[in-house]
């Protein structure tokens, strides 16, 4: 696990850390510390974007913007693009950052500190190279992830998450959520901890544990699928995914903004659609009517229609009554076939025409067959997919 931002607070050589702005990237990591001179002068544009690693503390007492304060906005935008997590300054030069600067680190969840003139730059590097506890933007980008399955985020507030979690995203946007059937949560953080995407990957793209699998983001300059599919097979070749081991949702390609969030939904739900009907890939865009029965953030009519036509299953909670719902489920994802719903419950089928006859008798006893297989239908698949909510 990498050493936070937070964590580095700890250390004796920056007890005297005061932060000034960015308080909400506390938690983003940093396994390295970077020296920023004259990176940021003119002279410096050939080697800059080489001279940052990334996933760094800068120290700095930005001497390159002496007497030329709008340079800093500049340098700590760079910084942050350049996947630097946190910049602290000696008061040297500048006692205070212009607001704009400030602003900006705030925004986005920068860490901008300021410390003493007392300590020494080496000996914060050496404390820090001292650490071996390791995290990742992990820990931060995944409840991020489950806000999104709980409310609609504001137009602002998809911008920031965007930015958050790679500020270098390119227009288009298309999200893949793969669950490995081999692979536990723990060995799902444990391969993350070793993928490190390069060159074109680390601009374009970003992977993150999420509930019991990967949220792989993947952007472009332009809307081709082909484009799309090659980066989500050279980020699998990287995990160690093998397709006929994965079970994969894909989200439609969309801009990234305003459609960060949904993209994110899009991939869920489309492989909790391929769970629930046993298929190795659902895309979204070939949902058609299912996408009624998704409980989408702040629809709690969804969910109250399902527990109300489903209700008298649960009223005894009795073994009769969770075998008529366990029938009621391979009868639906059987499309109505009898055959079909007694292979998956190895049963015969004159059991399964029994057993829905009593369904239709508790649930909807007015109705046609047609028409109960309707409701029904709708009421088990939105009670399938609010157990993933």
């Amino acid at each position: 696990m990498a050493v936070t931002v937070r964590d580095l607070l700890k250390l004796e050589t920056t007890r005297d850390f005061q932060l000034v702005a960015g308080g909400k990237g506390l938690d983003l990591p940093v396994n390295r510390v970077e020296i920023l001179d004259f990176e940021f002068m003119e002279e410096g544009q050939a080697y800059r974007s080489r001279s940052f690693e990334g996933n760094s503390l800068v120290l700095t007492s930005f001497l390159y913007a002496k007497d030329r304060p709008e340079l800093i906005l500049d340098g700590i935008r760079s910084l942050w693009q350049y996947h630097v997590h946190a910049v602290a300054y000696k008061p040297v030069i500048y006692r205070e950052l212009p607001q704009e600067a400030l602003d900006y680190a705030d925004r986005v969840g920068f860490p901008v500190f300021v410390f003493g003139s007392d300590a020494w730059f080496e000996d914060i590097v050496s404390d820090v190279k001292a650490l071996e506890q390791k995290t990742g933007k992990q820990e931060i980008v995944e409840p991020l992830l489950e806000s999104m399955m709980d409310r609609y985020f504001s137009s602002g507030e998809r911008e920031e998450a965007a930015e958050l979690v790679n500020p270098t995203f390119r227009i288009y946007f298309r999200a893949y959520y793969a669950r490995c059937r081999e692979r536990s949560r723990e060995e799902v953080e444990e391969t993350l901890k070793d993928l490190h995407l390069t060159g074109q990957l680390q601009q374009c793209a970003f992977v993150c544990r999420f509930r019991r699998g990967y949220m792989i983001m993947v952007s472009g300059d332009f809307p081709r699928e082909r484009d799309f599919e090659e980066k989500r097979d050279r980020i699998f070749a990287l995990l160690g995914l093998e397709r006929n081991k994965v079970i994969l949702g894909v989200s439609e390609i969309r801009r990234l903004l305003p459609d960060f969030d949904t993209c994110i939904m899009e991939a869920y739900w489309a492989e909790i659609f391929a769970e629930i009907e046993g298929q190795d890939v659902r895309r979204f865009d070939e949902l058609r009517a299912d996408r009624l029965f998704i409980p989408w953030p702040e629809s709690p009519m969804t969910g109250e229609y399902s527990a109300e036509y489903l209700k008298p299953l649960f009223v005894n909670g009795d073994d009769k009554s969770e075998e008529l719902l366990s029938t009621a489920v391979a009868y639906v994802l059987a499309g109505g076939d009898m055959q079909a719903a007694a292979e998956r419950m190895f049963c015969h089928k004159n059991t399964i025409r029994y057993r829905v006859g009593k369904l239709q008798e508790k649930l909807d006893p007015e109705t046609s067959e047609k028409v109960f297989f309707q409701n029904l239908s709708a009421a088990v698949k939105i009670y399938l997919l609010m157990k993933e909510k």
